[in-house]
């Protein structure tokens, strides 16, 4: 996979900004609680079991892969502003959005990095104000810039380097086992899946309402 279509999404970094940090936050099940954005899409489409069959089954890349495939053919006659204004039928986590308006509001860089579609984590990052963002690609000439949990570390690594900000100012939340490379980039982990996981130094705050995990954050930044 060629990594310039991912990493374009970087935005420029103003060398008088100040910023305090990063936080990057899964979509899925993090930001997200309830069905999928690939189930609300597939919903709308009339495809919903078929949608949960893949989530519930699919586990290799090779899986993963031909399902994206399948998908965006279930996509391709769609206006994509007919899919986007779909996504108006997902799920905001407790406190998602008050989260975010608090890290921002304290010079905290957030960034959503997330394994489904690209132009759907957009539309969730406009509704948020937030810039940088990550997910998987179907690109014009019809060929799928895959995204799995290694692309979102990578990200955000790169991300940190390119912004110059200490490893002490990082923080990281997800929800699932692909989150794991993402949380490892960070000095701060939270996981807000139900089941705990094995790495060292994760808060496990399952179901949190997030306003608590932006809280921990600005308060151990002190900002």
């Amino acid at each position: 996979m060629s990594h310039s279509p991912l990493y374009r999404l970087m935005t420029a970094v103003n060398p008088t900004e100040v910023i305090r940090g990063i936080v990057a936050f899964d979509l899925d099940g993090t930001l997200l609680r309830g069905p999928t954005v690939s189930e609300v899409l597939a919903e709308h489409l009339g495809r919903l079991q078929e949608m949960q069959r893949f989530e519930s089954s699919f586990t290799e890349e090779s899986d993963i892969i031909a399902a994206r495939e399948e998908m965006a053919r279930w996509y391709a006659d769609q206006p994509v502003s007919t899919l986007l204004r779909s996504l108006d039928a997902a799920t905001w986590a407790p406190g998602a959005k008050e989260a975010i308006a608090r890290l921002r509001e304290g010079g905290v860089e957030v960034v959503i990095l997330s394994i489904t579609w690209q132009t759907a984590v957009g539309w969730f990052a406009a509704q948020v104000g937030v810039e940088k963002f990550l997910g998987t690609q179907h690109l014009p000439n019809g060929e799928i810039a895959h995204v799995f949990g290694r692309d979102k570390a990578r990200y955000l690594r790169q991300l940190v380097e390119s912004m110059n900000i200490p490893r002490d100012r990082i923080a990281a939340v997800g929800d699932t086992l692909g989150d794991v490379e993402m949380l490892l980039e960070a000095s701060m982990r939270f996981f807000v899946g139900r089941e705990a996981l094995t790495i060292e130094s994760v808060d496990h705050v399952p179901d949190a309402d997030l306003t608590l995990v932006a809280d921990r954050i600005l308060e151990a930044w002190a900002v």
